[in-house]
């Protein structure tokens, strides 16, 4: 997958794109309510991919590193910001080999459209909230592990519709919030809001809502 591919709202990643507007917005919010804004804050961007959110940190003034496993995709974000002018560091990195080699902790940790693929999930968020200062606020979002989530994020989206490449996600892999909200509570991050992101076929979008029942997003606080 090249930068065209990544970043053509059109493409195979129709679906992120989508998103990716009212997850930011979402996000922004949230860190003005509770640390004042991006600009100036340290935030690290787990599971970047081509750096379609970390781009929208940077862009206002945030110091942001993106890193994922992915070396395309770093190399994929890496030419994209270089055009537009942005300055993130970019590294082909896990959070635990990451936090090695740089213990000073961030003002946010994004773990967005990546918790649903990796394997070991307890030790992958213990190293991500280790990222991540006292106070410091956990941005996420996922996808729920409902009947309905797999009908509609596997069988109608990839199958069916082709919103995302067939084969991006396993069922086994989805997360209950219940699951998640615990996993973060054993890492001192204190879940304070989950919301769900809906979509809707009429409008062909998607839209902030009560509705957790397929992809949700939210944040914590780090106590």
């Amino acid at each position: 997958m090249d930068v065209k591919d990544w970043w053509d709202p059109r493409g195979s990643l129709s679906s992120l794109h989508r998103i990716n507007p009212l997850r930011a917005g979402y996000f922004l919010k949230i860190l003005e309510k509770t640390i004042g804004g991006v600009r100036e804050r340290r935030i690290i961007d787990i599971g970047c991919g081509g750096g379609l959110l970390s781009e929208e940190f940077a862009r206002r003034g945030g110091h942001v590193t993106g890193i994922d496993l992915s070396p395309t995709a770093i190399e994929c974000a890496r030419r994209h910001a270089e055009g537009a002018g942005l300055h993130i560091t970019y590294m082909v990195r896990s959070p635990g080999e990451f936090a090695k080699d740089h213990p000073e902790p961030f003002d946010c940790v994004v773990c967005c459209e990546v918790l649903e693929h990796v394997d070991g999930l307890e030790g992958f968020i213990e190293d991500a909230c280790r990222l991540l200062k006292k106070d410091g606020v956990f941005l996420f979002s996922t996808i729920n592990k409902t009947l309905k989530a797999g009908l509609l994020a596997i069988f109608v989206a990839e199958d069916i519709l082709r919103m995302v490449p067939q084969g991006t996600h396993d069922y086994r892999r989805f997360i209950r919030p219940s699951v998640l909200v615990e996993l973060l509570r054993h890492n001192s991050v204190e879940v304070e809001e989950i919301k769900g992101m809906s979509f809707d076929p009429l409008r062909w979008d998607f839209a902030i809502s009560d509705d957790l029942s397929v992809n949700y997003l939210g944040y914590g606080i780090k106590r």
